[in-house]
């Protein structure tokens, strides 16, 4: 019977509460980045809230990177700036990766078959062939995954909140420039890069987007063996 209680709970999902409460916690991290994500875009595009949520409404979250970085690459046209846009390149990377993460979290479901010894967490996909054939395919639900993501999670915020600061800083220097205050790139670099006194680490947003790359590989080594191993 599919009721709350510990034992249904570990019947249904193989999982022990603390682990479920996890996942939980997750769906709050990613709620919480999708909505600094889409701050990001109204920066980016200097849109007020209200005209921002209008235009987001309908917007898929891979929508949403796309516009991103059109309306980035509008912004630094009349002053290219690399490392910005290296910063938000891998921003959306990493947030694509969480997104997928996430989703294979909570949309997968277990499976136990002890005539053929598998057990684990599973997906439908659709393999990337002519054919397009469906397969089941294992999806990463460890603890140290689930811990990996949370801390993907937290630094995509972070670094959501340092290009929010960077193209403000960066909107106001070029403003003033255009009052004949200096243009080189020294004070430029001052004023938009500088602003904080630990600059942000940009190869921690590369970190997660391998690791996450290397375990959707992982079960695709299996080929049609889909339902073999344990995703724990």
């Amino acid at each position: 019977m599919f009721i709350n209680t510990p034992m249904a709970r570990r019947q249904w999902t193989g999982l022990d509460d603390e682990h479920l409460a996890s996942i939980g916690f997750i769906n709050f991290g990613w709620n919480a980045l999708e909505r600094k994500f889409a701050s990001l875009v109204w920066v980016t595009a200097g849109w007020d809230q209200d005209v921002g949520e209008l235009v987001l409404s309908t917007l898929g979250n891979v929508s949403l990177v796309k516009l991103f970085m059109n309306l980035l690459r509008q912004e630094v046209r009349p002053w290219p700036d690399k490392s910005l846009t290296a910063q938000a390149v891998q921003t959306g990377v990493l947030f694509d990766a969480i997104r997928e993460a996430r989703n294979d979290v909570v949309h997968c479901f277990f499976y136990v078959d002890p005539a053929r010894d598998v057990q684990g967490h599973f997906k439908t996909a659709t393999r990337k062939s002519a054919g397009g054939t469906a397969e089941l395919r294992t999806v990463a639900m460890g603890k140290a995954d689930i811990d990996d993501l949370c801390v993907a999670i937290s630094d995509c915020i972070e670094s959501v909140d340092d290009l929010v600061m960077k193209i403000w800083f960066r909107r106001r220097f070029l403003a003033a420039a255009q009052d004949g205050r200096p243009t080189d790139e020294a004070a430029y670099h001052a004023a938009v890069h500088g602003w904080s006194v630990a600059p942000f680490d940009i190869g921690r947003l590369r970190i997660y987007p391998r690791k996450h790359a290397r375990r959707r590989a992982a079960p695709d080594r299996a080929g049609d063996a889909s339902l073999s191993g344990e995703a724990d």
